[in-house]
This record gives structure tokens, C-alpha cells and sequence, in this order.
């Protein structure tokens, strides 16, 4: 168990910092996912950007203007785990 762990934790550092990126999807390509998201704090400002996803199968899944959470790591410009999130009630009155 401990080699299995201490395995993991070196992988996990190569990807360097991870961080939490939060917005709306404003487009979805055969092969990334374009988002206008917050500011990551600590990383990146608010900005639109397209990004590559760990799991292509998320891109049959997720369609423009969905809000969406995912895990960014710096110096990676990759989406990790994203998920599908409700809107929430600064997103609404935004679009009102």
C-alpha cells in the first residue's frame, strides 16, 4: 500500500500545482471544450480559453452554455474530472 501511494504522489507533483476552474462552456469541438471561466485564483485570470479534456468522452456529454467545474494543474492546460454543475444564482442573474 505504501508503494502504491508513494507511486501516485510523485505522478501527481509532475502535473504541478492543481487548482479549481469553474465557468461556462461556450463551445464543444470534436476535441476541446471552450469555456469562459473565473479566475483561478492563485493561477490564471478570468478569461475564454479553449482546453483539452482527460476524458474525450465528456465532449458527447457536455453542450454550450452548460456550467461546468474542472480540475486545471499549472503548466497544463488540460481539464481534468469535469463535471456538469447547476447554475448558480450569480450565473442566473447574469443571464437575466
Amino acid at each position: 500500500m505504501v508503494c502504491l501511494l508513494a507511486a501516485v504522489s510523485p505522478a501527481q507533483q509532475a502535473k504541478g500545482k492543481q487548482h479549481t476552474l469553474k465557468g461556462k462552456v461556450t463551445d464543444v469541438s470534436k476535441d476541446r471544450l471552450t469555456v469562459d471561466h473565473a479566475a483561478v485564483p492563485g493561477y490564471m485570470g478570468a478569461m475564454v480559453m479553449p482546453y483539452k479534456v482527460d476524458k474525450p468522452d465528456i465532449l458527447a456529454k457536455v453542450k454550450k452554455g452548460d456550467q461546468i467545474e474542472a480540475i486545471v494543474y499549472e503548466d497544463d492546460y488540460t481539464l481534468y474530472d469535469v463535471k456538469v454543475v447547476p447554475p448558480t444564482a450569480d450565473t442566473k442573474a447574469k443571464t437575466k
